[in-house]
């Protein structure tokens, strides 16, 4: 990555040296619809390498090695958590070539995913006498696993791009960034326009602060509203315009673009007290210390680093 602040011009953040890293992910989400509320603390654990830097992109493998409900207000949740673990085993080994701007070009191990499933498939199988709605659910992901296109699109979907590379990725900085997603509901889609800037560390001047900041740009019209909320019979929500929001922090390695620390936040608000949603992630990496400016490149590998005892999350402190 380069940056200096001392130059009155654009930057752009982006990987040069080839690293592996481990992540520890802490996602806590609050979803309230009507008398339903669910509170949960997830932790993840990933495996990062970037495996070689070409012109085209970066060959990176994500492994993910850990996915554990750590707390829950409902007990269900957590048969609902083991239930998801069981279609992201699909997904805990990620081969991919993605781009400068941080988006997914091909995923490499297909075939590995489609042979996962096909384990998964067969003990599904064995169990689905005992619920009528399994043989449903083991068609639908019959579809979806047997066409490569369907698996690169759920690959795209996975949170591991918006939570690592989100938008500043391959950016001139300052700037900004279009991008459409789904709303956290995931029942409509909205288009948001991100103002991202970049300084330097109040105590390092090896590493690098992103913000990012989000804004709907668009309205929330009758029709918007009815796609995205309709199918909640609330009543009291009829008409509300949700408040969204969609922000970001990032402490980074300016020397090599690795990313040392992450707040991600997202909210979707239609009513407080009624349908409202809210995700937050925090990525700490095991490793907080940079490399030497001196240090080679490394664009034909990857190097394993000594793994650091896990520092606590200091974006904010």
């Amino acid at each position: 990555m380069f940056w200096n602040s001392s130059e009155n011009k654009q930057s752009k953040i982006q990987i040069n040296k080839c690293f592996t890293e481990k992540y520890m992910i802490e996602q806590t989400s609050e979803i309230i619809m009507s008398s339903l509320v669910v509170k949960t603390v997830t932790e993840l654990r990933w495996d990062v390498r970037v495996l070689k830097i070409t012109d085209q992109g970066y060959h990176i493998e994500v492994l993910s090695l850990d996915n554990v409900l750590k707390e829950s207000n409902n007990p269900n949740m957590r048969d609902l958590s083991a239930f998801n673990n069981a279609f992201k085993r699909m997904y805990n080994e990620l081969n991919m070539l993605i781009s400068k701007e941080g988006e997914l070009i091909e995923v490499n191990n297909i075939k590995e995913i489609q042979r996962k499933w096909a384990q998964v498939k067969a003990e599904m199988e064995v169990i689905q006498t005992k619920h009528d709605n399994m043989k449903g659910i083991i068609a639908l992901n019959d579809d979806l696993f047997n066409n490569p296109e369907n698996i690169k699109a759920a690959v795209k979907g996975n949170e591991f791009f918006e939570v690592f590379f989100n938008a500043y990725l391959g950016l001139n900085l300052p700037g900004g960034k279009n991008i459409t997603k789904k709303s956290l509901f995931a029942q409509e889609s909205v288009k948001w326009s991100y103002a991202i800037t970049v300084e330097n560390s109040l105590t390092d001047e090896k590493k690098a602060i992103v913000n990012i900041v989000g804004h709907p740009t668009q309205s929330f019209d009758k029709t918007w509203i009815k796609n995205a909320y309709g199918s909640f019979p609330i009543t009291e929500i009829a008409d509300r315009k949700p408040e969204v929001k969609d922000e970001a922090k990032y402490k980074i390695d300016y020397s090599s673009g690795r990313v040392l620390e992450g707040l991600i936040t997202k909210e979707e608000i239609v009513h407080p007290e009624l349908l409202k949603a809210k995700m937050v992630y925090r990525i700490v990496a095991d490793n907080q210390e940079v490399e030497s400016e001196s240090q080679p490149e490394r664009s034909g590998e990857y190097v394993q680093e000594s793994s650091k005892e896990k520092r606590n999350f200091s974006l904010l402190d």
